[in-house]
């Protein structure tokens, strides 16, 4: 009995790491702020942070929103800033809203298994087998769960949404890595929020069937898509960058480019003076994108 009670209250304690993690997380990138630089967004009951960069000439173009993540895979806080300061000097009201992949996390899992043999011992062998992970699968899906990620995604452009609902101009989203494929499918499930252009940065999930679905997302997509695809970012994207190109072009989808660009290292850090290479590609290539839609 003692036993099962310890096993249950630690279950619980696990499952509010996750959001201690998350509001830590908004809390350091109000803290690397000065007061007043950083905006409230409400998301449901949760208040997240919020970042803005007005555009330096006399008529903006729009509003750029950035979606920036912890995840080194994305486009950092850091990285975030740099391109907000170069689409700003072109005339952009950027909007930076971080967000937070939801992790899945193993002690969770590995309690629940464990309180579950402990509460039916006649459990045959070949029900254990099924809930085994295969020795040479990804990790990363133990851990990651896309139809969770998809719905949080939503409800933060849905909050956005509110948000910029009074701003005028063009809409334009820049994604990288796995937080781009989840926009994708966002997008595809609510095209009430679809933007008049998408940039995606190397956008993959480290699962083979998803992975593949941003292949179809992009192509028959009902907006301009620039997909800037960094060399060797990993596996998983290099996979269908080729593939995405054919695809759309089958599709005849008429505003898609995909441009190669070097890869160079991340950063890690919050805030950065200096901006890093292939930050300057990705702003350059973006406007170029923008300045061939005519905007």
């Amino acid at each position: 009995m003692k036993r099962h009670a310890l096993l249950l209250i630690f279950a619980i304690v696990v499952s509010l790491l996750p959001m201690t993690a998350h509001c830590d997380f908004f809390r350091d990138v109000r803290n690397a702020y000065l007061p007043g630089e950083v905006k409230a967004l409400m998301i449901g009951e949760m208040e997240a942070p919020l970042i803005e960069v007005e555009a330096r000439t006399p008529l903006p173009l729009g509003v750029a929103i950035v979606l920036t993540e912890p995840f080194p895979s994305s486009l950092t806080l850091a990285q975030g800033n740099s391109l907000a300061s170069m689409l700003a000097e072109k005339g952009w009201n950027v909007v930076i809203s971080p967000f937070n992949l939801p992790i899945n996390s193993p002690s969770t899992l590995n309690t629940e298994e464990q309180t579950s043999e402990s509460q039916q011992e006649n459990l045959t062998p070949s029900i254990g087998s099924k809930q085994m992970v295969h020795p040479r699968s990804n990790q990363l899906t133990q851990y990651l769960d896309f139809e969770s990620t998809t719905t949080a995604l939503a409800l933060q452009l849905n909050a956005l949404d509110n948000y910029l609902q009074d701003r005028t101009g063009y809409r334009m989203v820049i994604a990288q890595g796995m937080l781009a494929a989840a926009y994708l499918s966002a997008i595809e499930v609510q095209p009430n929020f679809q933007p008049d252009t998408f940039v995606a940065i190397s956008p993959f999930w480290p699962q083979e069937e998803t992975n593949n679905l941003v292949i179809d997302t992009i192509a028959k997509a009902n907006f301009p898509i620039l997909d800037l695809s960094l060399s060797n970012f990993n596996d998983w994207e290099s996979r269908t960058a080729i593939r995405r190109k054919v695809r759309a072009k089958n599709e005849l989808k008429l505003h898609y480019r995909q441009v190669v660009l070097p890869n160079n290292s991340l950063t890690f850090s919050i805030k950065l003076i200096e901006k890093s290479p292939n930050i300057h590609m990705v702003a350059n290539s973006t406007i170029g994108w923008t300045r061939h839609l005519g905007w």
